[in-house]
Order: C-alpha cells, then structure tokens, then sequence
C-alpha cells in the first residue's frame, strides 16, 4: 500500500497572509489535524491548533513579562479542576492581527512526503518528526495531497482485520526460521479454515517470529487446537 493509496487530493491550503482567526476557523470548521501551509505553489510548513496555542502562550508570557508581572509561577493548564476565564478581548486580538508568515521559521525543516513512498515509510516519518500530518508533494515540491494520522490508524486497523465484522484473533510465537508462515498458512487450508488477515514481525528480545492472526468468526479455538498440535506457542492462551 502506498501513500497515494489514502491520502486526500483535494487539500485545504492557507497562504503565509492569512490570519491565525482563519485558520483556526478553518481547523475547527473541518476537523483537520493541521493545515498545509502554501506560497508560490510550495508547501513552507503546517499549522495546527497546538503550534497556535503556543505562540499565544508566548506572546502572552512576553507581554507579561515587558508589563513587569510575575510570570514564574507555573499555570494549571492540565488541571481539569481549575476554571480559567479566558480574556477574550486578548485573544481576538491576538487570532486577527497576528498571520501564519510570522509562525514560519527559516530555519525550520519541512516534513514532506511523495505520494509513490509506502505507508510504513509515512507512519515512520510522522513518528520521528512528531507530526500528525504529512504534504504529500511531488518531484518539483508541489503540493498533490495530505496524509493524516488518522489515515495511518485506518490502515492499522484494516490491517489487522479489527471491527464489529473481524474474525477471532490468534496470536503465536514461532521461531524465526525458513517456511514457518507457509506451514501455518497450509494448517489453515487443510482443514478448511479462512484467514482474515494476518501479519508477522520479529521479536525484539527473541530469536522469534510474532504472528497475529484473525480467521473467520467461530473457528478461533479449532484453529488455536490445530496450531498448538503442530508445536506453534500460543500466547495470551
């Protein structure tokens, strides 16, 4: 599967000129996880609802700070138990007069992606970079498309045939050698039970191969009976 499998064509763009009020409007009004941010047909960086809240902070801290009020004691922004009134005034002026250009650093790398790269390439860069979303450009660095986190869990789910409608699940250990999968796969077959999905990786800690498995529903403990005769481990059993 590769990236131009799920991501979305049609992307909402803002422009370095647009005001923070426009974006955060545009964020709310479509639920996006961020928004490309486009000049000139590039993409010159992305803004979410967090980058926004921390510029606010900063230049609340700033203001503060040049108006000599004490700003060493922490705020509760975590605590769900402290009513905070928002000064409202102080933040519309803060939305309409500031733009995106002045939340654009020079410096600042711009996480990209091609529509050609596999989706575990995509999940691996919005994991290293901490990004919950991906421009997904072209060779010239124009922008054809966004993939979001939330397109990855998709994938993660489809993948390991989750849902209402999902088989029984089967999880095995098996050690990591030539043919294992096959032989698993052909235990299957032999007596007649389909597979939904299934999908191996390497134990980090082990010389062996984690299986997770899903077959049709009703024939997870005939499967699990088969499995464990053949010398499979079964964990979570």
């Amino acid at each position: 599967m590769l990236v131009k499998n799920r991501m979305t064509r049609n992307v909402v763009t803002v422009s370095p000129s647009d005001t923070l009020y426009h974006v955060l409007t545009t964020l709310e009004d479509n639920k996006f996880d961020g928004i490309p941010i486009v000049d000139n047909g590039k993409v010159v960086g992305v803004v979410d609802e967090k980058i926004i809240m921390r510029e606010f902070c900063a230049c609340c801290a700033q203001q503060n700070n040049e108006a000599g009020i004490d700003t060493d004691m922490p705020i509760p922004f975590s605590s769900t138990k402290v009513k905070i009134e928002p000064d409202k005034r102080r933040i519309a002026h803060f939305l309409h007069r500031r733009t995106v250009s002045e939340l654009i650093l020079a410096e600042q790398k711009v996480v990209t992606i091609h529509a050609d790269e596999p989706i575990e390439e995509a999940s691996y860069v919005m994991f290293m970079n901490e990004v919950d979303l991906l421009p997904v450009v072209d060779d010239a660095g124009h922008l054809i498309g966004v993939l979001s986190k939330g397109d990855i869990l998709r994938v993660f789910d489809e993948v390991f045939g989750h849902g209402p409608e999902g088989g029984d699940r089967i999880m095995i250990a098996v050690p990591d050698v030539v043919g294992m999968l096959a032989d698993i796969t052909s235990h299957m077959k032999r007596n007649g039970i389909n597979i939904e999905s299934i999908l191996a990786y390497h134990s980090r800690f082990y010389a062996t191969t984690m299986v997770v498995m899903k077959v049709e529903r009703g024939k997870g403990q005939k499967a699990k009976a088969i499995l464990e005769r053949n010398g499979c481990k079964l964990i979570g059993h």
